[in-house]
């Protein structure tokens, strides 16, 4: 299905235009080629999402939206259903193009990348293990033949970029490019729940919430980063390593008429690659979760328990965790959030565009659910841009939170934007997203 995985674009509106220098290999890397800039360099940027299909926001109440209580209420609370959510951060770290002639570039980048995914979690359960001492609606019984699963992924990214004029005849010019990456892991960890059935309970007497005739597939692994004992340090260590590719081709049809392009269509296949993690054995494990209907499992048992340490806890109580023998690799492979990008750009007159731009998850997290993934969408955004200043409009719609509308602008070497505050300001949002950047180049002296 096409709105089935990603959510927020990264550099909403900005990253259509044909003045993101360097940064425009991060969605397509034949956009270098033939490029406005001699040079161009990004000092630092950072883009950062968060979105959900429950929790709605408006940007006036920023600050009680994200109240925790309140936002685990509504993410889930007794009404919600599945929730899922998604959490997008980069860090856009030094980085160069330089154009060789009009036919060529190079480009050198580098990012640190934090990816986080909430899946199908059934919000009543959650909800009724939250509020147990709060709840009249027990017992809960639930049925499930999905795969409630929450995995998070950080790493950092150094990229070599080469694109080139690959044909022109007439008026139509191909372009084509590529980046190789080199991945260093700084971390991941993930919990799923497969195929979990069980009915949730209260001991009145002992006022404590208890799991009975329950069985699940239950698995946990962490590699890198300790979040219950975290130390700076830890975010310099390397956990896991791997290699990424990202490649793409472009198409203007220029008429002789027409001063540059009159459209151009760019498809691109990015974050190709896969990282592999050493496994932490103290903190990984896999279990067959099997609580007859004659037993109890209270649940303040995992009072206070961080994810860090549920291994150690759940391994007290093999009479219900039973080891199911998948703990026994010491590394595992976690895919790259592989996208497909197909753009098209139409110039209408002067200074005045308008971009299509469809995105399409091509990785999934139901059968490997420590893999992220982003969120498929369509986005439209008209723009303006001239040599020193941009304005972009994104009208987007996904699976995951639907409309957003955004803004962004590009003034001299300054780059920022948001692709939903318009639709924040309205109070209907339920993704919340920003992005910021400094960056400068020369440009050619004549349009191309």
């Amino acid at each position: 299905m096409l709105m089935n995985a990603r959510a927020q674009q990264d550099l909403a509106g900005y990253r259509t235009g044909n003045y993101t220098g360097v940064n425009g290999v991060f969605s397509n890397p034949a956009n270098i080629a033939n490029s406005r800039y001699r040079w161009d360099v990004n000092l630092l940027g950072l883009n950062a999402s968060v979105g959900n299909n429950q929790a709605q926001f408006k940007l006036g109440d920023l600050g009680k939206t994200f109240d925790g209580d309140k936002l685990t209420d509504q993410l889930f609370g007794a009404n919600a259903g599945k929730t899922s959510g998604l959490v997008n951060v980069a860090i856009h770290l030094p980085s160069v193009m330089i154009s060789v002639g009009p036919k060529m570039a190079f480009a050198f980048t580098s990012r640190a990348r934090v990816l986080g995914n909430v899946t199908d979690m059934d919000g009543q359960l959650v909800d009724q293990i939250r509020n147990i001492d709060e709840t009249s609606n027990l017992p809960y019984t639930i049925s499930s033949n999905g795969n409630m699963r929450v995995n998070v992924s950080g790493w950092t990214e150094y990229g070599l970029s080469f694109a080139r004029e690959a044909f022109t005849k007439g008026p139509h010019y191909f372009k084509a490019g590529g980046t190789v990456k080199y991945l260093s892991g700084i971390g991941n960890m993930n919990l799923h729940l497969g195929n979990f059935k069980g009915t949730i309970d209260k001991d009145l007497i002992q006022q404590d919430g208890y799991l009975t005739n329950t069985s699940a597939k239950v698995g946990l692994a962490s590699s890198g980063v300790n979040v219950s004992d975290f130390d700076a340090s830890q975010l310099t260590e390397t956990s896991g390593h791997g290699v990424g590719l990202d490649l793409g081709v472009v198409y203007e049809y220029r008429p002789a008429e027409s001063k540059g392009y009159l459209f151009k269509v760019g498809v691109a296949v990015l974050d190709l690659g896969r990282l592999k993690f050493t496994k932490d054995m103290t903190r990984s494990a896999g279990y067959n979760l099997n609580i007859p209907a004659s037993d109890r499992f209270y649940l303040s048992q995992l009072n206070g328990v961080s994810l860090d340490d549920y291994k150690a806890t759940l391994d007290q109580y093999p009479q219900y965790f039973a080891p199911d023998g998948t703990n026994s690799e010491t590394s595992y492979k976690v895919s790259l959030p592989t996208t497909m990008q197909i753009n098209v750009d139409y110039h209408l007159q002067d200074h005045f565009y308008v971009n299509a731009n469809v995105q399409l998850a091509l990785a999934k997290g139901t059968t490997k659910p420590y893999n992220g993934q982003y969120y498929s969408g369509f986005t439209l955004t008209p723009r303006y841009e001239g040599r020193k200043f941009g304005f972009y409009l994104p009208l987007s719609y996904n699976g995951l939170t639907k409309f957003n509308a955004g803004t962004s602008f590009r003034a001299g070497p300054l780059y920022l934007g948001s692709g939903s505050v318009l639709t924040a300001l309205m109070g209907n949002s339920k993704q919340a997203d920003v992005f910021i950047g400094f960056r400068f180049g020369q440009l050619y002296k004549k349009t191309k």
